[in-house]
């Protein structure tokens, strides 16, 4: 039984966004798409993210000419901001624009005519239900709707099985292709190659491996040996920090408080720190000093 808790992480975004997304006409796809937006720009408190269409084909279960065709929607009607274009290397950047006064898409109620109304078939909703003339409820053509093919028999669209498993070998491709920036944040670089096997073991495992969050704690790690200023024999291959999970413990900076640790701490009042100076000045140069000298007191050097 699905039981998620708030402390296995959580997004934050403003009531007053809701409140506006709920007002206007988006369909399925686009609203899909800006959750996915949310959970990896807000959810880990960052304004952009780079979302590779098959990133998104993959967190939305959509097919790729939807993804495509309503991201450029978002981005046209000013919800979505492409920070960054995309590059033979990296994939386009994309944020939320949170202000909605630029949003170019209609609230519910502004126009009531049927061209503009969410479940037309001229909306562009991806699951466009009509009433035909003769009766029953049959979906959009398979050319406009996200779950093709439609099966004719039962009245419904289904999905072919063979489109997951497509899905799930692009997802795991991307992960894989994101080992070059956990290497470039690693501390310690060496046994490159035996590292990527790791990585990509992990990847395709069965046990659950997120890289976006490995390359958090990677970076919160880094940070940690930076502050203690670990010789670098002593930090672990990148395959041993794999291998053993360590990036785990690291979901802040210096988890064990190994930093404050290693500040020398002075004790002892300053008048006795002065006079313990003092005295070894005063040994270390062997000149005669006062036997009788109380207790507590400054001694007199001599010339």
């Amino acid at each position: 039984m699905a039981n998620p808790q708030i402390e296995a992480g959580y997004t934050r975004v403003a009531h007053q966004i809701l409140e506006e997304i709920a007002t206007r006409k988006l369909n399925a796809t686009q609203f899909r798409i800006i959750m996915i937006i949310w959970r990896y720009t807000y959810g880990f408190q960052r304004k952009d993210h780079d979302f590779a269409l098959t990133f998104l084909q993959q967190t939305t279960r959509l097919p790729e000419s939807s993804i495509k065709r309503e991201t450029s929607a978002l981005i046209k009607a000013k919800v979505l901001i492409v920070t960054q274009k995309e590059t033979s290397a990296k994939p386009r950047r994309l944020s939320f624009n949170k202000n909605y006064d630029q949003w170019d898409i209609p609230k519910s109620g502004d126009s009531m005519s049927e061209e503009n109304d969410l479940f037309s078939l001229t909306g562009g909703s991806d699951l466009s239900p009509r009433h035909e003339e003769g009766g029953g409820i049959r979906f959009g053509t398979p050319g406009v709707s996200d779950l093709n093919p439609q099966d004719t028999v039962l009245g419904y669209q289904i999905r072919p099985p063979y489109k997951d498993k497509d899905l799930l070998k692009i997802s795991i491709k991307d992960n894989i292709a994101m080992f070059d920036k956990f290497y470039e944040i690693y501390p310690r670089k060496i046994s490159k190659p035996y590292a990527k096997k790791v990585w990509e073991k992990l990847c395709k495992g069965k046990e659950e491996f997120n890289p976006d969050i490995v390359i958090r704690n990677t970076a919160n790690f880094a940070e940690t040996h930076k502050l203690l200023k670990t010789n670098k024999k002593h930090i672990p291959h990148p395959s041993t920090y794999l291998n053993q999970k360590r990036y785990e413990d690291y979901d802040v900076v210096d988890p064990e408080g190994l930093v404050t640790e290693t500040k020398p701490k002075k004790t002892g009042s300053v008048l006795k720190r002065m006079l313990k100076e003092e005295l070894m000045t005063s040994e270390s140069s062997s000149s005669p000093v006062d036997p009788k000298l109380p207790i507590g007191s400054v001694p007199e050097l001599y010339d």
